[in-house]
């Protein structure tokens, strides 16, 4: 965004005077996120000031749906991902949409996803924009088409998301440490069998690892010195190592490991979020892959041969 928008919008949120959520996600293809089929068309619509004064403001339409939003039910800032109709190839643009700026209640409808049982403390939901207004000065125009907007997000959002399997996995190894040490069987504490403690040390080996891969490419991103697919296999790599991990402390704790008063099980399900959070562990492994083997597998297979075979006929 530009300086101007900052200044508008970032204090109240850092204040939490307002609330306001990242719009990307749709509901007919998440992990094809490049593909959005929200657009906006530019338009203007005839505004009164406070004193009764009628001014023409010239702005955007926006139209779409999106899916998993977190914090939307109660925000009032929209940071909208959509197809911009009045530009050149109608390249992706970001929106950043009021609530209390719209003429309907109608243009911004926002519906709680019920029966979560991951993540729970982030109430995500679907949006519908309306016809929802967006003025001229809140289009962010610095920046436009995927990879030079929302792309640059994504890169650092990544690596956060890369660090969430890490805390999840030390939590879930001291707490199948702790229980390891103080649970009785065979008149003797489970921590006492070998199994146990090989399963502790792998996952204390796996926790480590996710730890100083996630340090090493934070590192990198902060130096300016890291790539998109560095981001995306850190990402893939951590969240897979991690489903290993909380696996092996339900091991250990046996039934007790499926009850929430032992805290496995709500760590189980968190992981399971975050394994298809921020693009799905297979679509970041293709990302890997595509960086290198120079060929983009990302598109169904036979879309890849049809590609192979127009190259070969030329």
């Amino acid at each position: 965004g530009t300086e101007h928008q900052k200044q508008k919008f970032l204090s109240k949120l850092r204040e939490l005077k307002h609330m306001g959520c990242f719009c990307l996600t749709e509901p007919q293809s998440g992990s094809d996120a490049s593909q959005l089929q929200t657009i906006a068309i530019r338009t203007e619509r005839i505004v009164k000031s406070n004193n009764g004064v009628e001014r023409k403001e010239t702005g955007y339409l926006i139209t779409g749906s999106k899916r998993w939003i977190g914090n939307a039910l109660d925000s009032e800032v929209f940071i909208v991902w959509a197809k911009n109709m009045s530009l050149p190839g109608e390249p992706v643009v970001g929106f950043i949409v009021q609530r209390s700026n719209q003429e309907s209640v109608d243009a911004i409808i926002t519906t709680k996803i019920k029966g979560k049982t991951s993540m729970r403390i982030l109430q995500n939901a679907d949006v519908r924009f309306n016809n929802a207004w967006c003025p001229d000065e809140n289009v962010m125009l610095d920046h436009v088409g995927f990879n030079n907007s929302v792309g640059r997000v994504l890169e650092s959002s990544r690596i956060y998301v890369a660090w969430l399997p890490v805390g999840i996995s030390i939590g879930a190894v001291e707490h199948a440490t702790k229980y390891a040490m103080n649970r009785y069987a065979f008149l003797a504490p489970l921590a006492s069998n070998q199994l146990v403690q090989e399963k502790l040390v792998r996952m204390t080996a796996m926790t480590s690892a996710m730890y100083l891969f996630a340090e090493r490419v934070t590192k990198d991103f902060a130096a300016g010195k890291c790539s998109l697919p560095a981001i995306a296999m850190v990402k893939a790599h951590n969240s897979k190592v991690g489903r290993e991990v909380v696996a092996l402390a339900r091991e250990i704790l046996g039934g007790n490991g499926i009850l929430l008063q032992y805290h496995i099980a709500s760590k189980f399900c968190d992981m399971e979020a975050i394994y298809t959070y921020e693009g799905t562990y297979d679509i970041n492994a293709l990302v890997c892959g595509r960086a290198i083997t120079n060929i983009s597998a990302i598109k169904s297979g036979s879309a890849v041969k049809k590609e192979f075979l127009l190259k070969s006929q030329l």
